[in-house]
């Protein structure tokens, strides 16, 4: 018949129900009830995951986590059930049974359980989800242990959760509810404030995370002592936005709940290059952790053609090559327009060959750009070189061909290209060059100050302008440019280190129809943005830069 009942019912209402299951037989689908002894049934319910952002300023599975309104009557759970004889005696009624939604109600298939009728005859029920789980042990009474070891690969990690009902009255007429928790926490990853570089996710890593242990049911994880590293390989292309998910709920990482300090975080694109990140904190189970991954850009990073940045080391393994030097993390609002949002980079060589100069115009009388930068404040803060190199591209305008018609070199001599989405090579702006001067060249902490003199066409650095100062500011300038260089360099990559043995380098800023503004690496010591001393006309070397 598939039936299975409650001990301790007398022999008189044991034979009440055999009369009535003899004669009801052709029914028995749609009976619950039988003299009073309901069937044993339950309402099942899931949580939502609760969400907690981590890194947000610094700060599940390869199945889709369950969630309330995911844990649908297609679903199936196992349970086990206890029953207390009334004297405190515990028995396994119930032994890692199934239950289903069949006939609109939850319970165990293919035999069904009724309740005894007596309050003192209690049972305990434990839930357990999903029902393929093998390594769950239980002894009559206690409740049930699941010994885990999460394993290393995301795609093979499932989302368990469990439920349980304690002393249950044993003449219960209602369905018994069944509230499934989750047992671990669910930890994803996304874009953050900062942004990262654009290109294909092929992993994320977790390591230093303690990985097995014991769950008891109804009192949650004993750790073990051993951890390990987790890896989801979402290949997943982003384009750096803020807030973009990097794994989706199909790559979720299924973590034991755990107090932790550095654990690190290995962010890797399809190229090798890797950026680590080390977190502290406290995974609770049922809560879902978005680590807001950023990779920050900081002055002297190095920019790749893969289109991220950052040191050497983060490229050791990295197929990228690097094709400039970030000069400053922020763009101009024109450039900002492009989604060049990033910063700016200089190329590693000049144009043409390291000695090779052009001139800006073949004539001393024009204004191709349409402006003119005049005062010491806008010499500093034109950076707007993308734009003025544009009116810069037709014949005569050597200086400001060479710069767009630059193309980067790998260790082998090979032609590089730049990253797509990039603004291409042009003629740095005074501002730029500026940037370059101040913050690569170490001018403005060598000198304490945005220049040691200037006017309305010029500003430098340079001792003769400040009594008792004696630095060489060229020497300095050169020498913490080459520095960069020089570590690209000592790996096999070619290089134009500058000198200042009287180097100039055009701008794109324009001082007058006469003049446009360059940079100057003087031997008596002096470094320069002026727009006074030569005309157009000069033959100067080119550096070229890229927006990203």
């Amino acid at each position: 018949m598939g039936k299975k009942f409650l001990r301790g019912i007398n022999v008189l209402l044991l034979l009440l129900i055999i009369i009535s299951t003899f004669s009801s037989c052709a029914n028995e689908i749609n009976i619950f009830g039988e003299n009073n002894n309901e069937q044993i049934n339950f309402s099942v319910s899931a949580p939502e995951w609760k969400n907690t952002d981590s890194l947000t300023t610094t700060k599940t599975s390869r199945s889709t986590p369950i969630t309330d309104n995911s844990f649908g009557t297609d679903k199936s759970f196992n349970l086990i059930a206890d029953q207390n004889d009334g004297a405190g005696n515990y028995s396994t009624l119930i032994d890692k049974e199934s239950v289903s939604f069949t006939n609109n109600i939850w319970q165990t298939t293919p035999s069904h359980y009724y309740w005894s009728g007596f309050v003192n005859k209690t049972v305990n029920f434990y839930a357990y989800y999903p029902s393929n789980i093998s390594n769950v042990s239980h002894t009559a009474g206690s409740p049930p242990t699941l010994s885990y070891t999460v394993p290393d690969n995301v795609s093979d990690q499932i989302d368990i959760m469990t439920a349980t009902g304690i002393n249950v009255s044993g003449n219960t007429n209602s369905s018994t509810p069944l509230t499934f928790n989750h047992i671990f926490a669910a930890v994803k990853f996304s874009v953050g404030t900062n942004g990262l570089p654009s290109g294909t996710i092929k992993s994320i890593t977790i390591s230093g995370i303690k990985n097995s242990g014991p769950y008891t049911f109804g009192s949650g994880w004993a750790l073990g002592s051993t951890t390990s590293s987790f890896t989801v390989s979402p290949s997943t292309t982003i384009t750096g936005a803020v807030g973009a998910n990097i794994t989706s709920d199909t790559f979720t990482m299924m973590m034991i709940p755990q107090i932790f300090t550095n654990a690190t975080i290995t962010l890797t694109y399809n190229t090798g290059t890797s950026y680590k990140q080390t977190i502290s904190g406290n995974w609770t189970a049922g809560t879902t952790y978005t680590y807001n991954l950023s990779k920050p850009v900081n002055i002297g990073d190095y920019y790749y053609n893969d289109g991220t940045w950052g040191t050497i080391a983060e490229h050791s393994n990295s197929t990228a090559s690097p094709i400039g030097i970030i000069f400053s993390n922020s763009a101009s609002n024109i450039d900002k327009g492009h989604n060049w949002a990033h910063g700016y980079a200089m190329a590693l060589q000049n144009t043409g060959s390291s000695s090779a100069t052009y001139q800006w115009y073949t004539s001393d009388s024009s204004n191709p750009t349409g402006t003119y930068i005049n005062g010491l404040d806008d010499i500093m803060s034109d950076k707007d070189g993308y734009t003025h190199s544009c009116y810069l591209q037709a014949s005569n305008y050597a200086a400001g061909i060479a710069a767009n018609s630059y193309v980067a070199k790998d260790k082998n001599g090979n032609n590089v290209g730049l990253p797509i989405g990039t603004s291409g090579w042009f003629l740095p702006s005074s501002g730029q060059w500026y940037d370059i001067c101040a913050r690569l060249g170490g001018m403005a902490t060598a000198s304490g100050k945005n220049y040691t003199s200037g006017s309305e066409r010029n500003l430098r650095w340079y001792s003769i302008d400040i009594s008792g100062d004696t630095n060489n500011y060229s020497s300095l300038c050169v020498s913490d440019l080459n520095i960069y260089l020089n570590a690209l360099r000592e790996r096999g990559y070619s290089v134009d280190l500058f000198s200042n043995n009287n180097e100039y380098y055009w701008s794109s800023s324009e001082y007058s129809s006469f003049g446009a503004c360059s940079v100057g690496f003087v031997s008596d010591g002096d470094v320069g943005l002026d727009y006074s001393c030569y005309g157009k006309t000069s033959s100067f070397r080119v550096r070229p830069i890229v927006a990203f």
